[in-house]
């Protein structure tokens, strides 16, 4: 019984250190330059594994903050990567791209898959350098009209305090 209660004890360390340390390499390659399509997917599946295994236990806000930090930088190399290989990506595989490397842009209320889509084609990828702009820089956006009308009040809405930091 005791020999149990110890596999059981330490086969989630065992998860945690496959999870971090697939996480590791993935993020090396993308520090290394190397960004295919398969690795930035791999970066995002390993950091969404090691958030789900340590989402089993309690997070400190300076471990979660270090994912999200993670996450921006998968996210900003995926639309570097978007930038560059977009024309050669069909709709289907742009949808995929979009729902797997833009979810955090598209967790922003109103803004949906077309409009996120928009944004990657413009350089922006994260609801960071969203925020981040002027007024008067998101209003200069190659934009349409109706997506500008839905952003513009969004974007008036976030703390002005958030911005400037």
């Amino acid at each position: 019984m005791i020999n149990e209660t110890n596999n059981t004890a330490e086969l989630p360390a065992e998860q945690l250190r496959e999870a971090v340390n697939a996480l590791m390499q993935t993020v090396t390659s993308l520090l290394e330059g190397e960004a295919p399509l398969a690795t930035l997917e791999t970066a995002l599946h390993s950091h969404d594994a090691l958030l789900d295994q340590l989402a089993i236990h309690s997070l400190d806000a300076s471990t979660l903050a270090a994912l999200e930090r993670i996450e921006q930088f998968i996210t900003l190399h995926a639309g570097n990567y978007y930038q560059t290989a977009s024309a050669e990506l069909d709709n289907k595989q742009k949808n995929r791209f979009i729902s797997l490397f833009a979810r955090r842009l598209l967790a922003l209320d109103g803004l949906g898959p077309a409009t996120a889509q928009q944004l990657f084609q413009l350089g922006v990828y994260t609801p960071e350098q969203f925020f981040s702009l002027a007024p008067g820089e998101l209003a200069q956006l190659q934009l349409p009209s109706a997506t500008l009308a839905r952003l513009i009040p969004l974007h008036a809405q976030h703390s002005p305090l958030t911005r400037d930091s």
